[in-house]
This record gives C-alpha cells, sequence and structure tokens, in this order.
C-alpha cells in the first residue's frame, strides 16, 4: 500500500512538477482534505488553461 503514495511522489519530483509546498505542509490524509485538494488543483488546471477560459 505504501509504494503506491511513494510512486507518484518520485515521479512528480523527477518530472519537476511536484508542489514541494504542499508536500511539506501535509500532515495527514483525509477523505474531505484529498477532496478539498483536488478542488484546488482542478481550480488551478482549469484557469491556468487558455483553451479552458476560452
Amino acid at each position: 500500500m505504501a509504494g503506491q503514495s511513494v510512486i507518484p511522489i518520485l515521479v512528480s519530483a523527477r518530472e519537476k512538477i511536484l508542489d514541494r509546498d504542499a508536500y511539506r505542509g501535509a500532515t495527514s490524509i483525509t477523505p474531505s482534505a484529498v477532496a478539498a485538494d483536488a478542488e484546488r488543483a482542478e481550480q488551478k488546471v482549469t484557469l491556468a488553461d487558455p483553451v479552458a477560459a476560452g
């Protein structure tokens, strides 16, 4: 189970897309925290995508 969380971290760090501030600030994983993080990430992508902005 631990490998399932470690691999994405290693790959994102290697690809230089790891949000290190968020990674360092994480204290625990709860379903509500995961949902909130996913929503914030989706908003960033939507705002940053010029095609989606229309």
